[in-house]
């Protein structure tokens, strides 16, 4: 085989194996964007259906009427919360803290507030260790 011979093959080895590959990626490419394309289409219609389903929900909230509240009555049992020492004004504060982040759906019911136990000085080195900013 003479010096031509082998340089055309080699040349046509190396633009065979440059169109293989530059295929591939081609292919690679369209897969890659033919995905994002299926996921952002998924996305934005399970937005949409959220967002219909808020605006359905805030729609009914509006057309339902509204009960009127019930006076509340001095007579009125009202619930007996535990507190060693604690002023009604911090217990006022915890279960509006409680409420809240419960959230108003959810019936919660605070049984005891006690007052915590004082720390030794070991463990209130420990928290400030490991309260520190970075």
């Amino acid at each position: 085989m003479d010096l031509m011979g082998k340089f055309t093959i080699s040349a046509s080895m190396l633009l065979t194996g440059f169109a293989i590959v530059f295929g591939v990626l081609l292919l690679l490419i369209f897969i890659i964007w033919l995905y994002g394309t299926i996921v952002s289409n998924a996305q934005n219609k399970a937005a949409q259906r959220k967002a219909d389903k808020e605006l359905r929900k805030q729609k009914e909230l509006l057309s339902e009427e509204k009960p009127q509240p019930k006076p509340v009555s001095v007579v009125e049992k009202q619930p007996v919360v535990e507190s060693d020492g604690v002023s009604d004004e911090i217990v006022a504060v915890i279960s509006a803290a409680v409420y809240t982040m419960y959230g108003s759906k959810q019936k919660v019911k605070i049984k005891s507030i006690k007052r915590r136990k004082t720390q030794s000085a070991w463990a209130k080195a420990a928290m400030l260790e490991n309260n520190q900013p970075f």
